[in-house]
């Protein structure tokens, strides 16, 4: 048989055994500490027996007959790392190899107690990284950040567009709510750019079993003898929560999410310590079920070539039963073999990517993957308060958390499932389709298909009525939706008059089909020649005509209405202040100067009053000259981005 040495990815000195602690654990306050010390040396003393190693890792054992028995052995030592409602009653326990007994030997003596209900090679993982140092030189002409140019991975990633989406009515910037648990090698709890979105209350050791000390790994050098391992799960910390905003440094992808750094990383192998990783979500379900349901994202840039039978298991209980959604790193062995956690189905598993948007060719691939994000030489933090960049799929990995951050902030009530499929789905496909379909993260297209249910082509994120809130807010709102059975919204097409309508009848009727199911449109009661019954704007011309506050044309002795028409400017004005009145607002003009803007002697008489109260109540203001003034335009037509921001205001002001 092979020497298990050999395999870097497992512990040799350790074995993890599930328990069944139902007895111990029942007791009346009983600790895991008392727990061990109920197990420590109480596995018997039996040896030998049929054993057998799998390439998986797993210890397979019958029991030793009678005339078997060996030398009488002792485990002792025994330490359990995980004891929550998830194991079902068990225990998962490290089980050291004493020193003179070999691995095969302590196994058996695992499989002669009737206790141990399994039992595995202690599997470990190491940090995903494979340079770092290395500068790239890729501008992203974004003038946000004074560092921005470094930053290549918010472009790639259309991470500002994803901001965009942020953006209140208000002019506030949608932030927090959510908290990413980074599960890696610590960070520096006192990092300038870090610590104001550190939950350091809550900052957990999984391998010393209590709270995180900034310093745990300050003695465990990288590979290349640089810097603190410690640094990694910095860097991972920086990529997902860096502050915003503040004028140093860098920006994290979630725009301001909590996070929680748990370390799993034993600082005399510089890689987790068996166990740890189930220690570290039974931290985290334990938070969660004593109320802190902000944590909706877990990261985990750590990764190993073997198979982890407990950690399958708390995955599954961490997406159906908590909620979570998991992001892990796809490796950096150039391989499409088998890679864990992230080829578990409840795993995001993320492929590294070039500035090129190429698979980097360190990266894993293949069938376990889901998608790609930036990794070569991202800039982010390191310990010491200071800056660097590392290359892998760890730092992939934590830019599609980072993504997952940002949607669960702007949709607190979406499912993993829903997360999953807006990242997968809105990511664009990479140029090697041949080693990978894992496509490209887009935060903007996620954003949309998750808020939206359509990725639309033809809305620009940095355009007006989106940084300003406006799209954000019909969309949602269903207030206005896009063109049916394509992505495209028409922002810049001309609104008609049955569409203004629409709009207006969405807003005084929240939750009515009647614009949007065919089966509910109405019959035409207007009276008006040229409206059509059964139409999705019938419903809202019959409301608009008894509510006065469509009348019809004058030029035809309002006996038409022009359903398909573009309108102007003071139309819209008009209508708008008409629509306000029949919610009970008071649309009097008294004490309202005339708008000082350009050509207002070109408003017509009938729709001064109505301008006039636009302006003020900032429904329709002047138009926007670029150049310091502004201009009446009431001929101008309205298009449907502006329409975006005259239905924000009303329904905000208005119809709420």
């Amino acid at each position: 048989m092979e020497a298990l040495e050999a395999n870097a990815d497992y512990e040799p000195g350790t074995l993890l055994a599930l328990i069944d602690g139902d007895a111990e654990v029942a007791s009346a306050g009983i600790s895991l500490k008392e727990l061990a010390e109920a197990l420590d040396g109480a596995n018997g003393n039996l040896s030998g027996g049929t054993e057998s190693i799998d390439q998986a890792g797993r210890c397979s054992l019958s029991p030793a007959s009678a005339g078997d028995a060996g030398d009488p052995g002792v485990l002792t030592g025994i330490e359990p790392v995980a004891a929550g409602d998830w194991l079902g009653g068990l225990v998962l326990a490290r089980v050291p190899v004493p020193e003179g007994m070999d691995t095969e030997e302590a196994a058996s003596l695992l499989a002669q107690d009737d206790r141990v209900v399994d039992f595995s090679l202690g599997y470990v993982c190491s940090p995903e990284y494979v340079s770092e140092g290395a500068e790239v030189e890729v501008a992203t002409g974004d003038p946000i950040y004074g560092e921005l140019d470094k930053q290549w991975h918010l472009a790639n990633a259309a991470v500002p567009g994803a901001w965009s989406y942020m953006q209140n009515p208000d002019g506030t910037r949608a932030r927090g709510g959510v908290t990413v648990a980074v599960i890696d090698s610590g960070c520096d709890l006192d990092h300038p750019d870090l610590v104001g979105n550190l939950d350091l209350a809550n900052a957990y050791d999984a391998v010393a079993g209590g709270p995180l000390e900034g310093d745990v790994l300050a003695n465990v050098d990288a590979e290349d003898g640089g810097e603190s391992i410690a640094s990694h799960g910095t860097h991972v910390c920086g990529i997902v929560g860096a502050e915003t905003g503040n004028g140093i440094g860098t920006a994290g992808v979630s725009y301001d999410a909590r996070v929680l750094p748990i370390n799993a990383i034993d600082p005399a192998t510089g890689r987790t310590a068996p166990g740890a990783i189930e220690a570290a979500f039974d931290y985290l379900f334990g938070l969660i079920d004593s109320g802190e349901d902000s944590i909706r994202v877990v990261n985990i840039s750590l990764g190993s070539r073997n198979a982890m039978p407990t950690v399958a298991a708390l995955l599954g209980r961490a997406l159906d039963e908590y909620g979570l959604t998991v992001v892990a790193s796809a490796g950096n062995g150039a391989s499409s073999a088998a890679h864990y956690p992230s080829d578990y189905e409840q795993c995001i598993s993320v492929v590294c990517a070039n500035p090129e948007g190429r698979k980097d060719p360190n990266s894993n691939y293949g069938p376990g993957t889901d998608v790609s994000a930036p990794g070569y030489c991202v800039w982010s933090t390191v310990d010491g308060g200071d800056y660097g960049y590392k290359t892998g799929t760890s730092m992939a990995a934590a830019i599609v958390s980072g993504v997952a951050a940002l949607l669960y902030t702007m949709d607190p009530g979406a499912t993993p499932r829903q997360v999953r499929d807006a990242i997968v789905g809105g990511a664009a496909p990479l140029p090697d389709p041949e080693e990978t379909a894992a496509g490209m993260v887009s935060a903007a297209d996620a954003m949309e298909l998750l808020l939206f249910g359509v990725d639309y082509a033809d809305v620009g994120t940095e355009e007006w009525y989106v940084t300003g809130g406006y799209f954000t807010y019909v969309a949602r709102a269903g207030i206005m939706r896009g063109y049916s059975g394509t992505s495209r919204f028409g922002p810049y097409l001309d609104v008609t008059r049955a569409e203004f309508a629409t709009v207006l009848f969405r807003m005084a009727n929240p939750g009515s089909g009647a614009t949007t199911d065919p089966s509910l449109y109405e019959d035409d009661e207007t009276g008006f020649s040229d409206a059509v019954g059964g139409e999705y704007y019938t419903a809202a011309l019959n409301w608009a005509k008894r509510e006065g506050i469509m009348t019809g044309d004058a030029s035809s002795g309002y006996t038409t209405v022009r359903p398909n028409d573009s309108l102007s400017r003071q139309e819209a004005a008009v209508m708008s202040r008409r629509f306000a009145g029949s919610l009970g607002a008071d649309v009097g003009v008294e004490g309202m100067a005339a708008p000082a803007v350009e050509g207002w002697d070109g408003v017509a008489e009938w729709a001064r009053d109505a301008m006039t109260w636009c302006y003020h109540r900032e429904v329709i203001t002047g138009w926007d000259n670029r150049d310091g003034t502004f201009s009446a335009l009431p001929l101008k037509t309205v298009d449907r981005s502006q329409m975006t921001k005259i239905a924000t205001v009303l329904d905000i002001e208005f119809a709420k």
